[in-house]
């Protein structure tokens, strides 16, 4: 795997922990971003998170060489979703 790829994966988990760090996980298992939320946030600020996601990504990297995929999903499981991110036209 590309090290830039591995580089731009750290890079969001990082940053994502950031933004979410007081609501939920953010880790970086296998390579795969995944955000791990309680239920209620899921069924009640989904749409939220995912502009937000969208809003760190293109704010602190908005050059982007390959696709992002960001695992969302609640504590046991339940609810999983997977967000697309293209890479930089």
């Amino acid at each position: 795997m590309a090290t830039k790829e591995l580089t731009l994966k750290s890079n969001i988990t990082r940053l994502l922990s950031t933004e979410f760090g007081n609501i939920g996980m953010v880790t970086c298992p296998d390579n795969q971003v995944t955000i791990i939320i309680s239920r209620k946030n899921c069924e009640q600020h989904y749409g939220n998170f995912v502009q937000q996601i969208h809003r760190v990504i293109e704010e602190y990297c908005p050059y982007r060489t390959e696709n992002v995929f960001i695992l969302i999903r609640d504590e046991d499981g339940t609810f999983k979703n997977t967000l697309k991110i293209w890479k930089s036209a």
